[in-house]
């Protein structure tokens, strides 16, 4: 089978590699479509995420679809043929966090394309059979580009559950009066798709991005903010009358985002962290952040959301069709993270098409 190992920063290589056999509890799937994340570029352009660092020669990608290609001994939920997404984080099951029910913070947790685990950049994984989920055709059929898609949605509701602002979350409706998205890349239209799923009343999203802004609006954004005209942090201010929102999500990634956000932000109002810094280290406001009493809260990835997810995009409640826009043959690979590192034609995500 082709496996594409990112050997160095900017170095892809395609190797030659058997095809897997699955194990007991295990499935084989055959991927059809990865979708390029924030994490990949920093693999890809730097060769690491702050302190994880590739060492050897590691395939990337975790938003992942596929069809189930083998089944291992004593798995009966899932036959050939079954079209899945992928759960690309492989809890341990047994610390006190996965007791606890936070599978996301297992410490070690062994998640595709982060070292040492290899990714999806490949034409066939083995995988647990429970973390391969299969996708029902009705009420809508999702093409394996959306099905790849469902793991950035699902980071979208694990944040909004997070802000407190999911019904299950005890929230409260006076605090879900106002709320900023920082970056409108596929993780905060996730977030604002999450927001309007929960009836959140006003949404402002920013972003740099012309074509990201226009997707926000059509997806239920009440006003978007050009981030190369204006500070975002100045124009929250202005549409909400010098009170700021309840809730900002970071989803930029950028070095004054985390700044923005507190600025941002009403007194007494919670920060979101989604963003992937190119460092090791977050910035606050200090003084905005102190003086407010802001409430910061850190996502790692997500936590429970898949099926909620899942539903969310069978049922029609979410486009994810929207999200995939470019797509690659798996040769291209180096080709779509240079196209999405550069943020051309408006790009939200490019997909790397394994295999049709």
């Amino acid at each position: 089978m082709r496996a594409l190992r990112l050997h160095g920063p900017r170095d892809l290589q395609m190797h030659d590699e058997p095809v897997p056999e699955p194990g007991p509890g295990d499935v084989r799937i055959r991927i059809k479509s990865v979708g390029i994340c924030a994490s990949d570029l920093h693999y890809y352009r730097d060769g690491r995420i702050s302190s994880t660092v590739i060492t050897e020669p590691l395939v990337i990608g975790h938003e992942a679809s596929g069809v189930v290609d083998a089944v291992g001994e004593r798995v009966t939920d899932l036959a050939p043929g079954d079209r899945v997404a992928i759960e690309p984080a492989k809890p341990c099951m047994k610390c006190e966090f996965c007791l606890s029910g936070n599978y996301n913070v297992c410490p070690g947790i062994p998640f595709f394309g982060t070292p040492p685990t290899d990714g999806c950049l490949r034409d066939y994984v083995t995988w647990p059979a429970s973390l391969a989920l299969k996708i029902p055709h009705q009420p809508k059929r999702l093409s394996f580009d959306e099905i790849a898609m469902l793991e950035p949605l699902a980071i979208g509701v694990h944040a909004v559950w997070l802000a407190g602002l999911e019904p299950s979350a005890g929230c409260d409706p006076v605090r879900m009066d106002c709320v900023a998205i920082l970056g409108a890349g596929a993780v905060g239209l996730s977030v604002l798709q999450s927001l309007r799923a929960v009836g959140v009343s006003r949404v402002l999203v920013s972003d740099p991005v012309a074509e990201r802004r226009k997707l926000a609006l059509r997806l239920g954004a009440d006003e978007v903010i050009d981030t190369s005209a204006v500070k975002p942090e100045d124009e929250i201010e202005r549409l909400t009358g010098g009170h700021g929102v309840d809730i900002v999500f970071e989803c930029a990634g950028e070095d004054d985002a985390l700044r923005q956000a507190c600025r941002a932000a009403r007194v007494l109002g919670k920060v979101i962290v989604l963003g992937i810094p190119d460092g090791d280290d977050y910035t606050f406001d200090a003084s905005s952040a102190r003086r407010k009493q802001l409430s910061a809260v850190f996502v790692r990835r997500s936590n429970n959301t898949a099926e909620r997810s899942i539903g969310l995009a069978v049922e029609g409640k979410v486009d994810l069709a929207c999200l995939a826009t470019h797509r690659f043959p798996l040769e291209r690979t180096a080709e779509a993270m240079e196209f999405a590192i550069a943020k051309r034609d408006g790009v939200i995500r490019a997909i790397v098409a394994v295999s049709e």
